[in-house]
């Protein structure tokens, strides 16, 4: 029997996600965000989603929840680091249209790692009495062999979006500099992770390394082939975050931003003055 390819369309892979349902985005800050993902999914206009990231993040989550439809957060970090505050995510918590769940990168994470290890929760001692911990009602404290730890409830996404580098159509993926926290949030995913990868490469090459896959297919439901897929945040490897870009969606209202970028990816790539392809 043949191997059933996972290849999907940026639009099909949007699809996937329903009302209602927890989203999770990989990378970290500017760096292999699923940012045409996102773009395809506010084009979408999907609502009332819960959105998680990694520890640490920025534009791809400030993009999703500009574009509305967002109405909780699990969100320790979200920033543009050196370039400000991230715009949307600070309105929507502000304005009271974004429930922020409290959390810090330590009990996030070991949400995840339940979740992924099927356990009933994930034991954390780094913030344990303080004053983050009393305002999460998720969290529970409890002694355990003596030490004061805190236990995490399973954070289990519906679909999780990723970006790395190369991957072939059977979803196994190549991640050219950091994984961040890619790989737990897929093992975390409950129905769906979905790829982009800026570039397709043969199952052959995948097979004559193996060690060079940093998520295997058995992990991934969906690739989507998206040059310039994490743009205009960094792809490792490929390409670095345009931060002229960046300082524009900053500066521009949404509006005008979203009637200029948010688009079908190809004509995203013609305004952004973009190859269809990147060069090998």
């Amino acid at each position: 029997m043949p191997r059933r390819s996972k290849l999907v369309g940026l639009a099909d892979a949007a699809d996937l996600v329903a009302d209602g349902d927890h989203i999770a985005l990989g990378g970290l800050w500017s760096h292999n965000a699923p940012t045409a993902l996102v773009r395809e999914l506010v084009r979408r206009h999907a609502c009332d989603l819960t959105l998680s990231a990694a520890p640490a993040a920025g534009f791809a989550v400030d993009l999703m929840i500009a574009g509305g439809g967002v109405a909780c957060g699990y969100l320790p970090n979200v920033t543009f680091e050196h370039l400000g505050l991230a715009p949307a995510f600070r309105r929507a918590v502000e304005g009271g249209e974004l429930e922020l769940v409290e959390c810090d990168e330590a009990s996030l994470v070991g949400g995840y790692r339940a979740a992924a290890a099927g356990l009933p929760f994930q034991p954390v001692v780094s913030i344990a009495g303080t004053a983050l911990a009393a305002a999460s009602p998720a969290l529970v404290a409890a002694d355990r062999g003596g030490v004061a730890v805190l236990e995490v409830p399973p954070l289990a996404p519906d679909v999780v979006l990723l970006h790395a580098q190369e991957g072939d159509v059977h979803g196994n993926v190549r991640h050219l500099g950091s994984v961040f926290a890619d790989r737990v949030l897929a093992k975390a995913a409950r129905r769906a992770v979905v790829v982009s990868v800026d570039r397709l490469v043969d199952n052959e090459e995948i097979r004559r390394d193996p060690k060079a896959t940093t998520i295997p297919g058995y992990l991934v439901t969906h690739v989507v082939e998206a040059p310039f897929g994490a743009h205009p945040c960094s792809s490792h490897g490929r390409y670095d975050a345009d931060e002229e870009h960046i300082r524009g969606y900053l500066e521009a209202g949404w509006n005008a931003y979203r009637d200029r970028f948010v688009i079908d990816h190809s004509a995203y790539l013609a305004a952004c003055g973009l190859p269809e392809r990147l060069p090998l």
